[in-house]
């Protein structure tokens, strides 16, 4: 087969399945952080500091379903910043109550605050939320504190921020609540296969330099196959 007629072969195959996933990804919702930048979208907070899972009223008033996503985050300069706890497709003009974990235990939630849609969390939060049942108290509660636990790097502080308020609205004892603490500290430790010191590692975010790099080969081929510069 003629090299040039190959490649055209190539870039129609590449051509309909981008085609193909851009026409999938709008059937089944547009994600929230892109439907949020093109506006008709509002993110707010409903629940009070202490409340575990919170809960974020999302309203959709756009012709599009839009999609909401574990792992989510939705941050805010007033209140605490929030990561999506379940997966959701929004229809079009319409709203829903979505639960949420909270991400910086260092500032307390304020109900009525809007939130903004930003990006999504790193892949060992994303497995905790996954792991966990947001619908059910002790899984949700369990799931905050290693959140938490990731996100200080190991060194979360009970006596300040939200872990305060959770303390006062669950009604728990200050006891209870460091020996949940650290028991969510072995948890993770187990969970990831890591040491004390080595939590803080996993508060980063997935690396895409192997997809970026496969992208980039391809690309080149393609320029080389075709002769331009």
């Amino acid at each position: 087969m003629n090299i040039r007629v190959a490649i055209l072969v190539l870039i129609i195959i590449i051509f309909a399945s981008v085609s193909g996933i851009l026409s999938y990804s709008v059937y089944n919702g547009i994600p929230l952080k892109e439907a949020y930048s093109n506006g008709n979208i509002s993110v707010i907070q409903e629940t009070v500091a202490g409340t575990v899972p919170h809960e974020v009223m999302i309203t959709n008033n756009r012709n599009n379903a839009i999609k909401v996503q574990k792992g989510d985050v939705l941050a805010s300069s007033v209140s605490q910043d929030l990561v999506i706890a379940e997966d959701r497709k929004i229809p079009p003009n319409s709203n829903e109550t979505i639960k949420a974990y909270c991400l910086d235990p260092s500032q307390k939630a304020v109900i009525n605050t809007r939130l903004l849609p930003v990006n999504n969390t790193n892949n060992a939060i994303n497995q905790v939320i996954s792991n966990s049942n947001p619908s059910d108290p002790q899984s949700a509660m369990k799931a905050q504190l290693q959140i938490w636990i990731i996100t200080t790097g190991g060194n979360l502080n009970p006596y300040f921020g939200e872990p305060v308020a959770v303390v006062q609205t669950q009604n728990i004892t200050w006891t209870q609540f460091q020996q949940s603490i650290a028991s969510a500290k072995s948890d993770v430790m187990s969970l990831f296969n890591v040491t004390e010191d080595q939590i803080k590692n996993l508060n980063q975010k997935q690396s895409n330099v192997g997809q970026q790099s496969m992208l980039n080969n391809t690309i080149n081929w393609i320029k080389e196959s075709l002769g331009i510069g």
